[in-house]
């Protein structure tokens, strides 16, 4: 049987049991596991009391997305692994959209793009550019960024490359997909999107998330230095 398992950490209180429900209403012919690495009384509580979630974990050493996330992988059976966050709401297809790329034995990791939940037209125009048509232009040179909120990675290629590296406490997830393509091959679907939250947007400016990035790029492929940024855990 197709088995699937999505991994889910909540940091942020008031927006995990939409998350959750998203989850719950998934389309999917196989069986579908979801595990969510909370951390404050309020995550807590919401995940352990939603039917979707399966097994709570609780996030005690708040080293960033990247543990979390290879946490709660480390707890899950599926074969495949997704996952996003707890202010997303992904679309009753999206573990389907996933898994049929992985009918192509090649294939161990695939990303999407994401969009506001505002219906605002800025925030919706940006989110555009920067997370779906930035993709479509840097995955076929070779620079794939599979978005935290929204990706998954075959079992077997996520423990050949040890998961998330844990140091990492931004571009975690670009790291990912870039190990991955030792791997195999990592699949961008424009077709797959979800809708994730834009309040960091809102508090911090486009411009000044725009440059973190750009300062985080070099970073991590100049040697000896680390991307950091503390806002992103």
């Amino acid at each position: 049987m197709n088995s699937a398992s999505v991994v889910v950490p909540a940091r942020e209180e008031g927006h995990l049991e939409r998350t959750l429900d998203s989850l719950a209403d998934q389309v999917f012919d196989g069986s579908l596991e979801v595990v969510v690495v909370a951390n404050g009384p309020a995550t807590l509580a919401a995940a352990r009391e939603h039917s979707i979630t399966d097994r709570v974990l609780v996030d005690e050493r708040e080293n960033g997305p990247g543990t979390a996330r290879n946490r709660g992988a480390a707890a899950t059976t599926g074969e495949l692994l997704l996952f996003t966050d707890a202010d997303t709401v992904v679309p009753p297809t999206w573990v389907r959209r996933h898994w049929r790329h992985y009918a192509t034995p090649s294939v161990v990791g695939v990303g999407g793009p994401f969009r506001p939940l505002t219906d605002a037209i800025r925030h919706r125009a940006l989110f555009r550019v920067l997370s779906d048509w930035w993709y479509r232009v840097s995955w076929p040179v070779g620079f794939v960024q599979q978005p935290g909120c929204n990706c998954s990675v075959r079992r077997s290629a996520f423990e050949a490359i040890d998961g998330f590296d844990e140091s990492l406490s931004f571009l975690e997830d670009t790291d990912l997909s870039l190990r991955l393509r030792e791997e195999g091959l990592v699949v961008y679907d424009h077709t797959c999107p979800v809708e994730t939250s834009a309040r960091r947007q809102r508090e911090e400016g486009y411009l000044p998330l725009f440059l973190a990035y750009c300062v985080g790029y070099l970073e991590y492929v100049i040697p000896g230095l680390s991307p950091t940024r503390a806002h992103f855990r």
